[in-house]
This record gives structure tokens, sequence and C-alpha cells, in this order.
């Protein structure tokens, strides 16, 4: 019996109906974006002006006011491709799950390894851009590295103010630290750099130990008159076997002020196999709209492919000697935020 190879059309939507994972960093804050039909993705950064109306004679002409220019900023997203066998004498061993003895046929047994590597390479690509979105909203900026690959670092121009790594006694949870005073102090900064507020909290769990150790902070979020209930549809769904978990919300007098509180515990597994973690378990992110995280993806450099401007492409194609099928899946992923003045990073500890 002849095994055919998968046209793209089918490849694609082998690949729709395949489960995704959760995603964090990229479902909450990177929910735009733009496919480039070139290698470089260009964004235009404009810097709003605070200056006030001048004063003027009724009588006299208005006065013209400069404006300020902006900052065309270019990106070269790194590449990925990962890539899978589909050997031909897996279609006479019984696959995982299946009846001792073998209920399926081999044509049944072939689309089921299809399918088994165009998920695996699919789900690999999708945890690359939520580790991508996460270590842009953290830090940032994106360190990319791999084999036959120079290390790269994407800045994305985040203020250095914005990051603060707390020493000493100031650590949470020792003598001098002041939990809220910190939220506070770079909140305000985010705000006046960003021009707009910070409204969730993003934490580790030994730093959210630590925040919540903090009686001011019980009683804000044990508090019987304060809100416990989120404004986001992302708390719905922290739940077991999630990595995050909705914890409550800080806000002032009559509302004001709001910030959700998260706990996030993610791990992945690196080039070396060995595991790590998304995020510093000692982190506290702040983040709000205004981040405004866009999903960029460069053309996809393979001629079958024509340079579309894709974010994702699958093909198959067939060695004659040895006998073996090959299945890849290609991207040209980089996650910006928009404006990355409108997040924050404490390490606590």
């Amino acid at each position: 019996m002849p095994f055919d190879l998968y046209g793209t059309a089918t490849l694609l939507n082998v690949v729709r109906v395949q489960p995704v994972e959760s995603a964090y960093w990229l479902e909450n804050f990177y929910g735009r974006q733009i496919n480039f039909d070139t290698e470089e993705v260009m964004f235009d950064r404009v810097t709003g002006m605070r200056r006030l109306a001048p004063f003027v004679s009724p009588v006299v002409q208005g006065r013209v006011m400069r404006k300020h220019g902006f900052e065309t900023r270019a990106f070269r997203p790194a590449y990925t491709k990962p890539k899978h066998v589909v050997d031909p004498n897996r279609v006479f061993s019984r696959l995982a799950g299946e009846a001792i003895g073998g209920t399926m046929s081999a044509d049944a047994r072939w689309n089921a390894a299809v399918a088994e590597n165009l998920r695996e390479e699919r789900n690999a690509i999708q945890r690359l851009w939520n580790w991508m979105a996460a270590m842009a909203t953290i830090h940032g900026e994106v360190t990319i590295s791999g084999e036959d690959y120079p290390t790269q670092v994407v800045n994305f121009g985040r203020d250095a103010s914005l990051t603060r790594l707390l020493t000493l006694t100031a650590r949470w949870g020792e003598a001098d630290a002041d939990p809220l005073k910190d939220i506070a102090d770079l909140r305000t900064a985010a705000f006046m750099l960003g021009g707009s507020p910070i409204t969730r909290l993003t934490m580790g769990l030994d730093a959210f130990d630590r925040f919540f150790a903090s009686e001011d902070v019980k009683k804000l979020l044990e508090g019987k008159d304060v809100a416990r209930v989120s404004d986001s549809t992302m708390s719905a769904f922290g739940s077991p076997g999630q990595p995050y978990e909705y914890r409550g919300v800080l806000q002032g007098a009559n509302g004001q002020g709001r910030l959700e509180v998260y706990t996030y515990n993610e791990q992945y597994e690196d080039e070396a196999g060995t595991t790590q973690s998304v995020m510093d378990s000692y982190d506290v992110v702040g983040t709000g709209p205004g981040l405004q995280g866009t999903r960029c993806f460069g053309a996809i450099r393979d001629k079958r492919a024509g340079l579309q401007a894709v974010p994702i492409f699958p093909k198959m194609w067939d060695q004659e000697d040895p006998s073996v099928t090959y299945t890849m899946t290609q991207s040209a992923p980089l996650m910006v935020p928009g404006n990355p003045n409108n997040s924050f990073r404490i390490k606590v500890a």
C-alpha cells in the first residue's frame, strides 16, 4: 500500500486541530499579530509630548508648535525549524495506547505518526513564542542563541530604572523591606515613562510568599472590605494544571488603583535537556494595557512557502535511499512590546 505525502494545505489543517498548550505571556500580553513578507520587522516609535500650549495675545497669529519626531527600529527575527523523521518501519509496530496485538491499519499508524510529529513541532514552536514573550516582558530584552547561531541580544529599550534588584536588608522578608512601597515606586516610574498605568502583578511563588508575609499586604488581600473579584477573564483559567493562579486584588479607596495579583511558575526544557524556569521564583513583574505586545513574524525562507507572511509553515518530503520521510515546521518569530516602559521587574531576594 503506498503512503502519500500530504500537501501544504493538508498539513496546515492537521496542525490546526492539535491541542494548544497554555501560554500565559503570549495570550495575556501579546494579543496583536503582524506578519511581514520581509526578513526584518520594523516599528515606528513616537514619543508623546507633555508641552503646555503657549500663551499669546488674542490679536496675534497662533504659534506653530514643533512636532516630535519618531524612531524607526528594525529587528531581524531568529529562525526555528524543528524536524522529525516519519519512519516507515513504525507502520509495522503497535503505537503507544494501541491494544496489544494491534488494531490499527498500517496507513492509520502512518497518519498518526505524521500527526504526532506535527503536534510536537507546533508545541515546541509555541513554547518558544511564549518564552520570547516572557523574556521581552520580564527583562525588556530577548537573548537569542543556538547551534550555529551567534548569540544576539534584542533590546527593546526599556528604561533601566524599571528594573530593581533589592539587596541586603531591603530584600522582602528582611528588616527594612517595604513591598508595597517598592511596588508603588516602580508603578509610578512606569507611568511617568510609559504614560500608561500598571494594572497587574505577576509574582514567582517565593516572591509571593514573602509578599503575603507582610501584615500590610495581608490586610489588603484579606480585608473584608476589599473586592477580590478580578476584571480579567484570565482568572477564570487559573485552575489546577495551569502554571498561573489568580491571588486577588490590591486597590485603594473606592476601587482606585486596582492591581490584580497572579502567581506564575512554569518550566521548559533547554537544548541540553535541562529543566529551566521561565521566570525567577523571586521576580515580581508589573504590566499594563499600554504594553501593546505584538507577535511579529518574518517571512518563511523556503521555496515551497514562497516567502509567505505566515506565522508557522509545515512541510513534508521523502528521501529515497534509505527510504524515509521528514516533517518540518518553520517560523521566524519575534515578540515585540510596543511600549516596553509599561512594565517593570523587581527581584525581591
